[in-house]
């Protein structure tokens, strides 16, 4: 419910898109965010370890 309740504050005020990083092994979450609608998006997260 909170969830929901924050984003429909975001879209009274404009926002179009969220955008969030996961863990692509964390699969509760990654539940969690495709029970609230969320899908993969078009950008990639990169990273150099050093």
């Amino acid at each position: 419910m909170l969830f929901t309740e924050m984003i429909n504050h975001l879209r009274k005020v404009g926002v179009d898109t969220i955008y969030t990083f996961v863990n692509w092994r964390d699969w509760s979450l990654l539940r969690f965010f495709d029970s609230m609608g969320f899908t993969r998006g078009d950008m990639i997260n990169l990273e150099l370890k050093i």
